[in-house]
């Protein structure tokens, strides 16, 4: 059977097996840089002279005294310090001449770097309030740790897995962040008055993981871990690097077929699934609590690092990263002290950029400030903001999905916004949905007005609820010809029938509006001849 060229060289050479002695730092070969992201280390052919490492922090825990010796290190190498989307910190702009250094430095400090990258068990997140919050039923830490033991520098699992995959642990009714684009979820359940966990699998920056019908308890789920790490392992698709995760799998097998073949490696009857506990974090009111959040779209200065860090250590203060790119700095003693609470609702998911990754094509973490997000961020509208199709930013987890892009569909070549919106968490976890394929970025601003009258309108507490009971009740086209309406302002004879309305009914009304395309017959040409109405550059 045919293998990707990443296999070959995993079939040469165990990753376990590699010496980092004998790589030529100033030109490495596509062979090294697989090699050397199994250790954390990062290097891409179109910027070889700038490297990263990421540094593996177990549930996105901090610990004061580690986080000192981080910024001093950042400091010394003059690197840039990112807070990623699975509570990690990545150190950035480092050459050629100081990451092996660095990576020694970080090894003899016993901070942890190993299968942060490419064909392994990435960090496995939690929510940052596992052991504090009200509704945190399991302690889900001491269990991470656990999971980790049986697959961290472990030689068998060092690089030798199909593709990435992500776990999250979710020990709380209301999590605090969407994680139904993790690989494998144990999420929060209780069967027969025994609370324990409900399995998902298969999700992706494009798909959400979807039940499993299996339930464990805590003490049962590291050998249903290693079970269903083993299956993907042997039984996973390796011939495609575009279609090698476990979601293919799935797709392939069927996932009661997957469920058996788990079954038959944990060698024990699987149990049925009980009933999910978990609610829809957009239900979590954290923003209640006194907390102190550091990082800006996942940027942290060394200073603040520092600051923070030392205030931490000397006031005994906890430090959490989230899946939100936060550093959160709280006293538990004081966690749920209302006087002195801070609004914390507003919630924003940003990729690296083109500053750090030549992939992107907007610079994300300073273009973001141009998009005029203050208020749907402030009526608690969650968004997700990728620079590619990738998807680090996670933008069809989220409310409302951007990816930066560029266009010539309306004038000139221009930068543009893909729109994806509604994504649905428990409990039918489901994707955002593309709304426009590209918004040119001059016109974004009145779409987004738009789309949050409706939202504040609708009375609905949160955007998922109105997108669960409002916006996913219509068809793509329907919403993406609504909103071209209501940027015209040519909404007015249409409104009770969309609320209403199957599609047929709706497109036949709008019909009855002057400003219809009269030379459409059907609802795909009039998106495209309205949409050149709405965004076509006026000189």
């Amino acid at each position: 059977m045919k293998k990707s060229k990443i296999e070959s060289f995993k079939s040469e050479l165990l990753p376990s097996n590699f010496d980092l002695e004998s790589v030529d730092w100033t030109c490495p070969s596509e062979r090294d840089r697989f090699y050397l992201k199994n250790y954390g280390i990062y290097n891409i052919k179109l910027r070889p002279k700038s490297w990263m490492l990421r540094l593996r922090l177990d549930g996105g825990v901090l610990e004061p005294e580690k986080a000192i010796q981080i910024a001093k290190l950042a400091q010394q190498y003059r690197a840039r310090i990112l807070l990623s989307a699975r509570s990690q910190i990545e150190l950035h702009d480092l050459k050629e001449d100081n990451i092996y250094s660095l990576y020694k430095e970080l090894q003899s400090i016993q901070i942890k770097t190993a299968q942060t990258l490419t064909d392994n068990v990435r960090a496995i997140i939690t929510d940052p309030l596992f052991d504090c919050a009200k509704d945190a039923y399991i302690n889900t830490l001491s269990l991470i740790q656990e999971l980790q033991n049986s697959f961290l520098e472990v030689p068998e699992y060092i690089g030798t897995i199909p593709r990435k995959f992500n776990t999250a642990i979710i020990g709380r009714e209301t999590p605090s962040f969407n994680p139904w684009g993790n690989d494998l979820i144990f999420a929060l359940a209780k069967k027969d008055s025994i609370l324990g966990f409900n399995i998902y699998l298969g999700g992706k920056n494009n798909q959400s993981a979807k039940s499993a019908n299996i339930f464990c308890t805590s003490q049962e789920a590291k050998e249903l871990f290693k079970a269903i790490l083993e299956t993907f392992k042997r039984y996973g698709l390796r011939q495609s690097r575009s279609k090698a995760r476990l979601f293919h799998l799935i797709e392939a097998v069927g996932m009661d077929n997957l469920r058996m073949k788990i079954e038959e490696e944990l060698k024990n009857p699987l149990k049925e699934e009980g009933v999910l506990q978990v609610k829809s974090s957009s239900y979590n009111r954290d923003y209640l609590l006194n907390i102190d959040r550091f990082g800006k779209y996942g940027e942290i200065e060394i200073d603040t690092l520092y600051r923070v860090a030392k205030e931490a250590r000397d006031f005994k203060r906890s430090l959490r990263l989230t899946p939100y790119q936060e550093l959160w700095s709280f006293n538990p003693n004081t966690l749920f002290d209302s006087k002195n609470s801070k609004y914390i609702n507003e919630k924003i998911t940003a990729c690296a950029g083109f500053r750090y990754c030549p992939l992107s094509l907007w610079d994300i973490k300073s273009d973001i400030e141009e998009l005029m997000l203050e208020p749907l961020l402030k009526s608690g509208i969650h968004i997700g903001f990728s620079g590619c199709l990738k998807g680090c930013g996670r933008h069809q987890h989220n409310d409302i999905g951007l990816v930066g892009l560029r266009t010539n569909a309306f004038g000139n070549t221009e930068r543009a916004l893909r729109i994806f919106l509604g994504a649905l968490e428990a409990p039918n976890p489901t994707p955002a949905r593309l709304l426009y394929y590209a918004v040119p970025q001059r016109s974004i601003g009145r779409l987004f007005e738009v789309i949050l009258e409706d939202f504040q309108n609708s009375n609905y507490k949160s955007f998922e609820e109105f997108s669960r009971n409002i916006l996913w009740r219509y068809t793509q086209e329907s919403l993406a010809l609504w909103y071209l309406l209501r940027q015209l302002k040519a909404t007015s004879k249409i409104e009770e029938i969309f609320y209403q309305a199957k599609e047929k009914i709706l497109l036949e009304a709008m019909k009855s509006l002057t400003i219809y395309p009269k030379e459409a017959f059907n609802i795909q040409e009039a998106i495209l001849s309205l949409s050149h109405r709405v965004w076509d550059k006026k000189d």
